[in-house]
């Protein structure tokens, strides 16, 4: 089935805060995963610790007068969200600042975001 995992393992609940994936209306449906995309990470702490994601997608540049990545990766871990924190910049420097900030890896370009996406699904679903 779409968009679900086995019955042996729950779905991964993704969050992605990006400001273009937003605007382009993408929507995911990988087998394995719920993908949740918002337009900015002003509210990610909050989003992130009552949504209950194990995985979070989080753009540098969100906008002005938008939180960046950085500081809302900060904010992130700061809650205590303990999942994993991917940043995604084409900027080698904002990556290595959402690094600094506490996200656990980094994407150079969001044109690689939906094969990295089908991949930690497939992967999800292949957990014992």
């Amino acid at each position: 089935m779409v968009g679900t995992a086995s019955a042996e393992a729950p779905p991964l609940r993704v969050a992605i805060f990006d400001d273009v994936v937003a605007a382009r209306g993408e929507v995911f449906h990988i087998p394995g995963l719920v993908v949740d995309v918002f337009p900015h990470a002003d509210d990610a702490a909050r989003a992130c610790t009552s949504g209950r994601y194990d995985v979070v997608f989080m753009d540098f540049a969100m906008g002005p007068g938008r939180k960046t990545g950085a500081v809302a990766t900060a904010e992130l871990r700061a809650a205590g969200f303990a999942g994993r924190v991917v940043g995604i910049s084409s900027d080698p420097a904002a990556n290595a600042s959402m690094r600094a900030a506490g996200a656990d890896d980094a994407l150079g370009s969001k044109a690689v975001l939906r094969s990295y996406l089908v991949h930690l699904g497939a992967k999800h679903l292949r957990a014992p």
